[in-house]
C-alpha cells in the first residue's frame, strides 16, 4: 500500500513538473519567440515592399530620367531616319532608269577628260581668288573688281540615267548642259564616273590620231580639249 501510495506521489510530481515546464516553455514562445518572428516578417515585408516600388526619386531626379529616356528615343528615331534616307539615296544612284538627276563625283582628270574629247563639254568650275589690300589706316578690305578668277575641272557631274546599256555603261543625260545624252561609265555601288564613251560606234575608228594625241596630256586644259572635239570632229 506504501508503494503504491509513493508511486502515485512520483507521477504526481512528475506531472506538475511537466506542466510548469509547459508552462515556461510557453511563456518563452509568446513572449520572445513570437515577437522575434513578427519582427522578422516585418523586416522582409518591408524590403520585399522597398524593392517593388524602387525608392523614392526627388523631381528633379525624375525630370532628369524622363530627359535621358527623351533624348534615346531621339537619337533612335533621328538614326532609324537616317538609315532610311541612306538607303532611299542609294537606291536611286543604283537604279538602272532615273526619274530625277543624282549627283555624281567625278574623280581625277579621266572622266572630265574623256567628256570633253567626246563630247567637246568642259565640266569646269568656278574659282575666286578674291582680292584683298589694305586701306588708310591699315584696315583690310576686298575689291572684287580685282578678283582673279579661274576654272578648275569639276568634281561632280549632275547625270540622269535613263537607260542600262550593258554591264556598267547606261545611257544618261547631262543635266547641266541642256540634257545632251552620253554614255557613262558607272559601277553598281559607286559615286563617282569612271569614264564616259562614245555616242557613235565608230568614234574610236574615225578619231583614232585625236584620242592617241590628247589622252592624257595634261599640257591642254578642258576647254582646249573641248574645242579640239568641236574643230576635229564636228568642223572636220
Amino acid at each position: 500500500m506504501r508503494l503504491f501510495s509513493n508511486v502515485v506521489l512520483g507521477l504526481a510530481i512528475f506531472g506538475a513538473v511537466l506542466t510548469m515546464i509547459a508552462a515556461a516553455v510557453s511563456a518563452v514562445f509568446r513572449f520572445l519567440v513570437l515577437p522575434i518572428l513578427g519582427l522578422v516578417l516585418l523586416y522582409f515585408l518591408w524590403r520585399a515592399v522597398s524593392n517593388l516600388f524602387g525608392p523614392a526619386v526627388n523631381p528633379a531626379e525624375s525630370e532628369e530620367i524622363a530627359r535621358a529616356v527623351r533624348e534615346a528615343l531621339n537619337r533612335t528615331e533621328r538614326e532609324e531616319e537616317n538609315k532610311r534616307k541612306e538607303a532611299e539615296r542609294e537606291k536611286h544612284r543604283d537604279s538602272d532608269h532615273q526619274d530625277t538627276p543624282y549627283t555624281y563625283q567625278v574623280t581625277g582628270r579621266h572622266a572630265n577628260e574623256t567628256l570633253a574629247i567626246r563630247y567637246g563639254i568642259a565640266n569646269q568650275e568656278k574659282k575666286v581668288e578674291e582680292y584683298w589690300y589694305h586701306k588708310k589706316g591699315g584696315e583690310l578690305a576686298r575689291n572684287p573688281s580685282r578678283d582673279k578668277v579661274y576654272y578648275v575641272p569639276a568634281s561632280t557631274i549632275r547625270l540622269q540615267k535613263t537607260k542600262r546599256i550593258r554591264d556598267s555603261q547606261y545611257e544618261v543625260l547631262l543635266k547641266d548642259y541642256r540634257d545632251r545624252k552620253a554614255i557613262a561609265v558607272i559601277e553598281k555601288g559607286e559615286e563617282y564616273v569612271k569614264t564616259f564613251l562614245p555616242m557613235q560606234e565608230d568614234w574610236f575608228r574615225k578619231h583614232a590620231d585625236l584620242e592617241l594625241t590628247l589622252k592624257g596630256n595634261e599640257s591642254f586644259t578642258l576647254k582646249e580639249l573641248a574645242n579640239f572635239h568641236v574643230l576635229k570632229a564636228i568642223g572636220g
